[in-house]
């Protein structure tokens, strides 16, 4: 089996190769989301963002949950190996593949954009007048401020060099697909 992949590996092209090794870079090596508050600095990489999108208060405090880490990590591996798909298995959507890591960006993308309006503070199941009128207060808070926070908000290199490269990778599936039609 190891020996078919190093062959599907073989058989891409050097302009898909060098897509694969960018969108990795991007993912795991370089921020792609920056928080910048005056002189502060934070940035998140893209196998953080499940954590983020779990919980988007993350994004200014940091992550620390090694398990969604790991599991959303091999689900960006899967995404990046996706393009020998076509390579293995003989199977007209197979093709499709080569879509994986820039479907996995954009569903995250719209997954976080879906997140960040809601509240940041969840209220308690047995509120009383004291903590359901902080809470309150706290998310009208974060609420009125999130304009200026978001702000501050940016994609960073990671996310710029993993878009560019799933890009490249989905108008390779589409031209492979096109010329086998």
């Amino acid at each position: 089996m190891l020996g078919r992949v190093w062959g599907a590996l073989a058989t891409l092209d050097a302009s898909s190769k060098l897509a694969i090794v960018c969108v990795a870079v991007g993912w795991f090596f370089i921020d792609t989301l920056v928080v910048s508050l005056g002189s502060l600095q934070h940035g998140v990489r893209f196998f953080d963002m499940s954590a983020v999108i779990a919980d988007p208060a993350r994004l200014f405090f940091g992550v620390d949950s090694a398990l969604q880490r790991l599991l959303f990590g091999l689900i960006c591996l899967f995404c990046l190996a996706a393009p020998l798909a076509p390579h293995l298995v003989k199977n007209r959507l197979a093709r499709l593949a080569y879509l994986a890591p820039l479907a996995l960006i954009v569903v995250c993308g719209a997954l976080l954009y879906s997140r960040t309006p809601g509240e940041f503070f969840a209220t308690p199941s047995k509120p009383n007048a004291a903590n359901g009128g902080f809470i309150g207060f706290a998310n009208d808070l974060v609420h009125q401020g999130s304009g200026l926070t978001f702000k501050h908000i940016s994609i960073s290199a990671g996310g710029y060099l993993a878009l560019v490269g799933s890009i490249v990778l989905a108008v390779h599936g589409i031209r492979r697909t096109k010329q086998r039609a």
